[in-house]
C-alpha cells in the first residue's frame, strides 16, 4: 500500500505522479475536485492499473449534491427532497452550488435577504442551483470508517467501504434518530486527524481486502 499524503513519513505528491508503481494507493490528500492535486494522484493511479482510494470517478462525482445523493440512496440511507433551480425560490433552506468555480460553498438561509444574496453568489448569475428544504442541519467529519461524532461512524464506513472516498465532511439532516445525508465536501489540510487514520489503518487488518 502507498499512502500519498502532506504528513510525516507519507509519500509526497509531487515525487508520486512522477513515478510508475503498482499495489494499492490511498489518497490522503482530503481534496479530490477536478484539477487538484488529489485528483492528479488518483488520475495517475489509475494510469499505472492501479486500485486507488479514491477512484476518479467516485472522487468527481462525490462533490456534486444530485449525485452524492444518488450515491447515499443506494447504499440504503434515506435522503432529503431536492430541486435544481435557475431561477430563485426563497424559502427557509439549504443551498448548494452546481457551479464548478464553486469552492463546494454550502449556504444555509432563513430569509429572503440571506436567499437571495447565497442565491446569486452561488449561481454567478449563470448556473443553477441545488435548493434542499431544510432548517437545521448537521456536518460530520470522516477519517476512513470513523468520523468525529462517533454515533455517525457507520456513515463513514458504508462511504468508505462502497464508495472508497477516504476523506471529507458529509451534511446531513437530523430528526430523531433518522438522518439523511444529502452532501460532501473536501477537508482543508489543517482538517485532517493523521493520529486517527493512522489508528484505523493499525486497527481494522481488512480495510483494504
Amino acid at each position: 500500500m502507498i499512502i500519498v499524503g502532506e504528513g510525516e513519513d507519507l509519500e509526497p505528491p509531487d515525487s508520486f505522479i512522477k513515478r510508475k508503481f503498482s499495489g494499492k494507493v490511498l489518497n490522503l490528500l482530503g481534496d479530490y475536485r477536478y484539477l487538484t492535486k488529489g485528483y492528479y494522484v488518483s488520475l495517475h493511479a489509475e494510469e499505472n492499473g492501479c486500485e486507488v482510494y479514491p477512484p476518479v470517478k467516485n472522487a468527481l462525482d462525490v462533490y456534486r449534491a444530485p449525485l452524492f445523493i444518488k450515491m447515499v440512496r443506494k447504499l440504503g440511507f434515506e435522503t432529503p427532497e431536492f430541486e435544481i433551480i435557475c431561477e430563485p425560490k426563497p424559502e427557509a433552506c439549504v443551498l448548494l452550488p452546481l457551479n464548478p468555480f464553486c469552492k463546494n460553498s454550502i449556504k444555509l438561509v432563513k430569509n429572503s435577504y440571506q436567499y437571495l444574496k447565497a442565491f446569486r453568489s452561488l449561481s454567478m448569475n449563470r448556473y443553477p442551483v441545488v435548493q434542499v428544504r431544510a432548517e437545521k442541519i448537521q456536518e460530520v467529519t470522516i477519517h476512513l470508517t470513523k468520523a468525529d461524532k462517533d454515533e455517525y461512524s457507520f456513515i463513514a464506513e458504508k462511504i468508505f467501504r462502497n464508495l472508497k472516498i477516504p476523506l471529507g465532511k458529509v451534511f446531513m439532516l437530523v430528526n430523531g434518530e433518522k438522518i439523511a445525508p444529502f452532501y460532501f465536501t473536501p477537508l482543508e489540510r489543517s482538517e485532517i486527524n493523521f493520529d486517527l487514520i493512522f489508528e484505523v489503518l493499525n486497527h481494522e487488518n481488512c480495510l483494504f481486502c
